[in-house]
């Protein structure tokens, strides 16, 4: 390419150098590969594909990864990329080869991935519906944990299921470490009572996924009087805490944020007999 661009002998050969070795040896590999592969798709498809590529040409190429060569999404975005570098490499203009119908193919191909490996792993995870919260309430009434872990784990699930939330919205993904304007800290949940004394829980989301501008939304939760009522739940757990400002909301008896991923061992102990298909004692009672 610098050649291509009439600089001197030593000039090329320095800057070839640096640019050479700003990849790393496996990456110049997979991009080598892209070559091989490219020229193998066109003989199969008994064309030449122009400089810089065209959008036809890319998608004939993608189509021909995935089908053909049947590589995952990932695999196939790394040889675009190789393809990208051998135009850098040609001292051509870079070309746009993920225009927005590539990267949703390419997203489409992923998200397939996805559905496909859960159900080769038999998914086990359950729609969670009324009668289920009710049955899981019983569960932790029964649960062999302290008081406190119960109810903490009951006002979750509850403000979860009532508020459609997505549980790292209320719980964060770590122990250690926490995010304050990602994570659901003490002051961004309050309440307030109408004038016949019905309670709403208000919680702020500073980062909804839906909003794409990172503005925050706050979703209101309604006293129910039910037996799975969310302000209940949330009121009777946090009546028990001493809430420090600036830290995490749900947090275990030891001061440790409840995670996602703790919270999940927990319900799949509390479920299990659901989760195989099996109903325990509930079923029994309805037989």
């Amino acid at each position: 390419m610098f050649h291509l661009m009439g600089l001197p002998g030593n000039v090329t050969k320095d800057l070839a150098e640096l640019g050479n070795f700003s990849i790393a040896n496996s990456t110049w590999s997979t991009y080598k590969t892209a070559e091989r592969l490219l020229l193998m798709c066109q003989a199969e498809h008994k064309t030449k594909f122009e400089w810089p590529m065209a959008t036809k040409d890319v998608l004939l190429f993608v189509h021909w990864l995935i089908y053909v060569r049947n590589l995952k999404g990932g695999t196939v975005n790394s040889y675009l990329s190789g393809v990208r570098k051998l135009h850098i490499m040609k001292g051509l203009e870079e070309p746009n080869l993920r225009p927005e119908i590539v990267k949703m193919i390419i997203k489409g191909k992923e998200h397939k991935e996805k559905g496909e490996g859960k159900i080769r792993a038999g998914d086990t995870r359950l729609p969670m519906t009324r009668d289920l919260m009710k049955v899981l309430k019983d569960r932790i009434i029964a649960w062999d944990k302290p008081w406190d872990t119960r109810l903490l784990v009951w006002a979750v699930c509850t403000l979860a299921f009532h508020g459609a939330f997505r549980i790292h919205e209320l719980l964060c993904k770590t122990e250690s470490f926490f995010d304050p304007h990602y994570t659901l800290v003490t002051e961004n949940v309050t309440m307030s009572s109408d004038s016949k004394g019905r309670r709403t829980i208000h919680v702020k989301l500073n980062c909804p996924k839906e909003q794409k501008k990172g503005k925050a939304v706050i979703v209101d939760i309604f006293e129910s009087g039910c037996s799975i009522c969310p302000v209940k739940a949330f009121t009777r757990w946090a009546a028990r805490q001493q809430q420090a400002a600036g830290m995490p909301l749900f947090r275990q008896q030891d001061g440790t944020p409840l995670t996602g991923k703790k919270l999940n061992g927990f319900l799949d102990t509390l479920m299990e007999e659901e989760a195989k298909g099996g109903g325990g004692e509930e079923k029994k009672k309805n037989q």
